[in-house]
């Protein structure tokens, strides 16, 4: 079956600026990140990066937000360049080297990296758990954030196969200790 393992996707100040419910999510995503640490569970980060601008590695909007966990020394940090960190980056070979079977996905962007990595995870024969409190995007000119938040949950919950499926829980049924 595999270990479990949480990974923790663009939550960057340029990707957060404009976040639905930016503070909630975060304050879930650090619940799941703090419940992962308590039970031993990997934790790794994802960052998007472009050559110029904002998402420059190293500009002030590249940077993870100020309020969310920080990674330690144990944790990866992942660096991509396309929504699914799968694609280009050591994510696999990361998850490989841990020994995952389950990963539990939070972060931003929910109809962008969210659902592509979820996407790939899938597709790469993961159990994936979409932390369904835990991961946000912006409203665009067609939906509202909140609008694309429940559609890509019920499209990612409706991919099924004979080995692996996609899972919604929120951040207080993860199934992990409670933090004290």
């Amino acid at each position: 079956m595999g270990k479990e393992v949480l990974i923790v996707i663009d939550v960057q100040n340029a990707v957060m600026e404009n976040a639905y419910q930016c503070e909630e999510k975060i304050t879930n995503m650090n619940r799941a990140i703090h419940r992962a640490r308590e039970k031993q569970i990997p934790v790794i980060y994802v960052q998007h990066e472009y050559p110029e601008g904002p998402m420059k590695r190293g500009a002030e909007g590249w940077q993870l937000h100020p309020d969310l966990e920080k990674p330690l020394e144990q944790d990866a940090v992942i660096f991509k360049t396309v929504p699914n960190a799968f694609v280009q980056t050591s994510l696999k070979k990361t998850l490989d080297k841990v020994e995952a079977g389950h990963l539990f996905i939070c972060g931003a962007q929910t109809d962008y990296c969210v659902d592509s990595t979820s996407r790939g995870a899938f597709d790469h024969g993961y159990r994936v758990t979409l932390i369904s409190d835990a991961h946000t995007t912006c409203s665009n000119e067609h939906l509202t954030a909140e609008q694309i938040i429940v559609h890509t949950q019920h499209t990612l919950t409706n991919f099924w196969s004979e080995t692996t499926t996609i899972d919604l829980k929120s951040s207080h049924e993860l199934g992990w200790e409670k933090v004290k």
